[in-house]
């Protein structure tokens, strides 16, 4: 499985991208910010590890085949 902090960065280069919509954008920066871009996982809520995953899984597949 790709660790939390590898979709993160995964997810963070979309941003300048299509490929995110308005909120996803927003989120996945924030998330990058909380959690210096995916160095310092532990600060993320379960739910917010949820939403990384719910939408790595969506733009880029599923994240246990990883």
């Amino acid at each position: 499985m790709k660790s939390v902090g590898a979709m993160i960065q995964q997810l963070a280069g979309l941003v300048g991208t299509q490929d995110l919509n308005a909120w996803e954008r927003q989120f996945v920066v924030h998330i990058g910010d909380l959690s210096e871009t995916g160095r310092l996982t532990t600060r993320l809520s379960e739910a917010q590890v949820d939403k990384i995953e719910q939408l790595y899984t969506k733009h880029f597949g599923d994240a246990e085949a990883a």
